[in-house]
């Protein structure tokens, strides 16, 4: 029979959540335990008043005796509800004797080792005796109403067969209510819980005892008690197997568990329990695949996040509040996604996103929106309160690419830009692309291209804000390509960057703008000549050296060369670059800050470098006239070069009321297409001939100081 009992490993949840969490032993179990108690005792007590010859029988002892050896060792099963073999002596006992007395057989033979270790309650024990009890009761009564033992065999068998499982569904039951008592789940879902798994090989095993006691019960009438003896080496022999059979089970069943958790590990990020690369690439080829399959105009949206900033956090506080941090992204993010919608960890501060079936793009980008205002929240790490951001790039299947791998490095090309941009979030276009097919063809042909000579310079000349004299000229790369035209730098500059070819054509165009500039000072004129250098270059320490040997080859001042750096570099300086930078410094080169205003650089770089003017950012100078905080912004940088001793320079001037405004901050020099467009040599030779002679005329005493407004009127194209 079966008698409820803790559960082992590879219980059923029922027994699962009583040794976890076992309950108090409630009025209602009480209620129940003796609901089930006193009327069975009432019972026996009445029918062996009535008939007390029915018990003085000395046989009954051995087999109480039988029955508690072989209830002392229960076979387990694999949902936790330990199965004794003693069934098939309680069923011969119900077969041979009156219902009272094979009730009182199995009261007093049914034992549990819980009882004598103490580990359950007297009254449980007795419930426990009890129930079994009551399930031998109904199957002799059941029996002896049916047949006898001398029935044929052809009506014997069914009946036992149907005592054994009406019995069976007795003590079943029982138990179910005993658990639904103490648990409050469904009875019947305990009842389907008990079986689960097994109840096929159970109905096999339960039928086979059942026929065995009648073999018990048959031959007991027949050669006497020996034959109780003589059955229980069998039953002993098939808890040995039923054992066997479920060390077996449960090795099986923890062996399919442990491939599970190793394949879940697999597939998810150890840190976060996100999927990972490996499932977020599996699922997004799913996805592409069934999207293939179907008519409709459903996208397929690729995401690529990666936080801002998270090394500093990193480096700050220490890798434990990093990963804490990247803890909180997935349940932070989970109110905004979709749930169809799958968020993945590729590695680091990376994150993926995968969203199927959108019906635009701009769904998408809704989507990106809302993620970075979740991701602006200050979250809290330990009590401290952190502030994050992240750069998100987005791809679209089929628009983009219909290739996952394509689609990956897309997004991941575009949340690069994003990055760069300090804008959020960004769809993907070729534009953006510094490694699509154009591109790499074109990486290619750049070493030919300098062997040919084919970059050519321009220049845009810088005038005097204050007297309208040539300051300078900025040389500006570009590529006369064969087949494809004059190309602007932004196309192939950043390929060459991450090349080894940066050396080379850094030293071309120095070369070039310093012949350019020796050219010139042979015509009488001396412009200071500048020329954007790479952060990259800053890294390389025998860059000093060479542009010292230029200047030496083309007799030009040091003083006369600039070297225009992006204000980005400053946040990722190093100890080398800034060796570099105070070898060229040394050389007498003057060092500027391209594009200020748009980066992080403070006034401890500004001291502590040896940066002799900025470049106030076009993106400030041309809105100077419509918005005012780009108006603070630029008088304030006048201010702060003012102050730090350093030239500044003012970039995107296209209008003479801006010009104006300039002159009036303090504002040293500037550039702009109302001052000059970029041209090629040749013609900015004949403006610089033609503006330098009229800046003579306007300073001769005839004709006084210089009128802002007539500043650059010749703009040759």
């Amino acid at each position: 029979m079966l008698v409820e009992v803790t559960s082992p490993k590879g219980s059923s949840g029922v027994l699962e959540s009583l040794r976890a969490d076992p309950p108090a032993r409630t009025i209602r179990i009480l209620l129940y335990e003796l609901a089930v108690i006193l009327p069975l005792l009432a019972w026996l007590g009445w029918s062996f008043t009535r008939t007390p010859a029915e018990v003085t029988d000395p046989l009954l002892l051995e087999w109480i005796i039988a029955i508690a050896i072989v209830d002392m060792l229960p076979v387990p099963t694999p949902v936790g509800f330990p199965f004794s073999l003693s069934f098939p002596l309680q069923l011969s006992v119900a077969l041979i004797y009156p219902a009272p007395v094979a009730g009182a057989v199995a009261l007093l033979g049914s034992s549990d080792a819980r009882e004598f270790r103490r580990e359950i309650p007297f009254l449980q024990g007795v419930w426990n005796r009890c129930q079994i009890a009551w399930s031998v009761v109904i199957e002799s009564l059941l029996f002896h109403q049916l047949g006898s033992l001398k029935s044929p065999w052809f009506g014997l068998g069914p009946a036992v067969l149907l005592c054994a499982f009406v019995g069976y569904g007795v003590n079943a039951v029982l138990v179910a209510l005993y658990l639904h008592v103490r648990t409050g789940q469904p009875t019947l879902g305990i009842l389907r819980e008990m079986h689960v798994g097994v109840f096929g090989e159970f109905v096999l095993s339960y039928m086979g005892l059942a026929l065995f006691s009648v073999i018990v019960a048959t031959t007991f009438v027949r050669i006497g008690p020996w034959s109780i003896a003589v059955f229980i080496a069998p039953l002993a022999f098939a808890r040995q197997m039923f054992t066997r059979t479920q060390s077996l089970q449960e090795a099986t069943v923890e062996l399919e568990a442990r491939q599970q958790e190793n394949a879940y590990q697999a597939l998810h990020d150890a840190l976060t329990d996100l999927p990972n690369r490996a499932l977020f690439q599996s699922n997004l080829r799913e996805t592409i695949e069934a999207r293939s399959k179907r008519d409709g105009h459903e996208l397929v949206a690729v995401m690529l996040m990666d936080l801002d900033h998270f090394k500093e956090i990193n480096d700050t506080l220490g890798h434990h509040f990093g990963d804490l941090l990247l803890k909180e992204i997935g349940p932070r993010l989970s109110t905004v996604l979709r749930e169809e919608d799958l968020l993945a960890r590729l590695g680091g501060d990376e994150f993926g996103i995968l969203l199927p079936n959108i019906p635009d793009a701009e769904t998408a980008m809704g989507i990106a929106e809302r993620i970075l205002e979740e991701l602006a929240k200050p979250l809290s790490v330990e009590s401290l309160q952190l502030d994050i951001s992240g750069s998100i790039g987005i791809a679209i299947y089929p628009q983009h690419s219909r290739d996952v791998e394509a689609l990956i490095r897309r997004a991941d090309v575009a949340m690069y830009s994003a990055k760069e941009s300090g804008g959020g979030y960004e769809v993907y276009s070729e534009s953006l692309d510094r490694h699509s097919p154009g591109r790499l063809t074109l990486a290619g042909q750049v070493r030919p291209a300098l062997e040919n000579r084919e970059f050519v310079l321009y220049y845009q000349p810088k005038v005097s804000v204050k007297d309208g004299r040539i300051a300078g000229v900025e040389a500006l790369i570009r590529w006369h390509h064969p087949e494809r035209g004059l190309i602007e730098p932004d196309e192939f500059v950043p390929m060459v960057e991450r090349t080894v070819l940066l050396r080379p054509l850094t030293l071309y165009v120095i070369d070039e703008a310093l012949r350019q500039a020796r050219a010139w000072s042979r015509h009488g004129l001396m412009p200071d000549v500048a020329v954007n250098l790479s952060p990259r270059s800053l890294l390389d320490p025998q860059l000093p050296d060479q542009v010292a040997e230029i200047l030496s080859r083309w007799d030009v001042p040091a003083s006369r060369l600039t070297l225009e750096l992006t204000e980005s570099f400053l946040m990722a300086d190093s100890g080398r670059s800034v060796g570099v930078m105070s070898l060229l410094s040394e050389v007498g080169i003057t060092l500027s800050i391209d594009d200020f205003g748009t980066g992080y650089s403070s006034l401890s770089h500004l001291r502590r470098l040896p940066i002799r003017e900025i470049k106030i950012d076009r993106s400030f100078v041309v809105n100077m006239r419509e918005d005012p905080n780009d108006w603070m912004i630029a008088r304030a940088t006048v201010d702060l070069g003012r102050n730090l001793g350093l030239r500044v320079v003012a970039e995107g001037v296209e209008d003479a009321e801006t010009l104006t405004r300039l002159a009036e901050m303090g504002c040293e020099q500037a550039q702009g297409y109302h001052l000059c467009v970029p041209l090629p040599a040749e013609e900015v030779t004949g403006w610089l001939e033609s503006n330098t002679s009229a800046a003579r005329a306007r300073h001769s005493p005839s004709r006084g100081r210089l009128a802002h407004q007539s500043v650059g009127r010749v703009r040759a194209v």
